[in-house]
């Protein structure tokens, strides 16, 4: 029977040559710039996406959601956001947009992803603005939003302090930015669905929780399919 030290010295040694043979290593690995759970709710989307597809990213930060993407799918990719940060993604093509109107024809893009976006806006913004996003869409959107089947009142109390401090943050980046007066944006599971079961063109919203792969419980999927 091998001794337990033999085996340690073992893989040890073995892990020693690994490290050596590796290093140094002259390319970062794609993967290494995010985190777990985030690759597992891109993986998720993915699955709905196919080779080829353009995807346009409303409100996309530095462009992360798109890179992940492009990890499992080779898509299309295209990012909008008010401002371009120094930080982003410099392989994603990005531009910027007024917060109302995209700056894309009827029908640009096979889905779109908006990510933690509407809750930041109020109720007449949040619907205009998902209005743009279905006329530049041809086929599916996946919003991914702050929602859980009840919000009790710990996630209560949570909601009004992000859209606080969140809406003060962007008002100092935006000045035509208003902070909304409530959490109107903030819904359930079951109020998100009608939402968007009211919206043009929306034929189907099918809900995920992302809570077995993300790090909080309140990480929802919405995949709304469109006429």
């Amino acid at each position: 029977m091998v001794s337990v030290v033999t085996s340690l010295t073992l893989q040890a040694a073995g892990a020693a040559c690994v490290a050596l043979a590796n290093w140094p290593r002259g390319r970062r690995r794609a993967w290494s710039r995010f985190r777990p759970w985030d690759l597992l709710k891109a993986r998720s989307i993915s699955r709905r996406l196919s080779d080829g597809d353009s995807v346009l990213d409303v409100g996309c930060g530095t462009g992360h959601m798109l890179a992940q993407l492009a990890l499992f799918k080779d898509i299309q990719p295209q990012g909008v956001e008010i401002a371009l940060l120094p930080d982003r993604f410099h392989d994603i093509p990005m531009t910027t947009y007024d917060g109302r109107s995209l700056p894309f024809a009827d029908g640009s893009f096979d889905a779109t992803l908006v990510c933690y976006v509407l809750h930041h806006l109020e109720p007449p913004a949040a619907a205009a603005l998902f209005a743009e996003i279905v006329r530049v869409t041809r086929r599916r959107i996946f919003l991914i939003e702050d929602s859980l089947p009840a919000f009790g009142a710990l996630y209560r109390l949570r909601n009004r302090l992000h859209r606080i401090e969140a809406g003060l943050r962007y008002r100092d980046a935006s000045g035509d930015y208003a902070l909304p007066p409530d959490e109107a944006m903030f819904k359930t599971h079951t109020e998100w669905s009608a939402w968007l079961g009211r919206q043009p063109r929306v034929t189907s919203v099918a809900v995920e929780s992302f809570a077995d792969v993300a790090q909080h419980d309140h990480h929802t999927l919405f995949d709304v399919t469109l006429a």
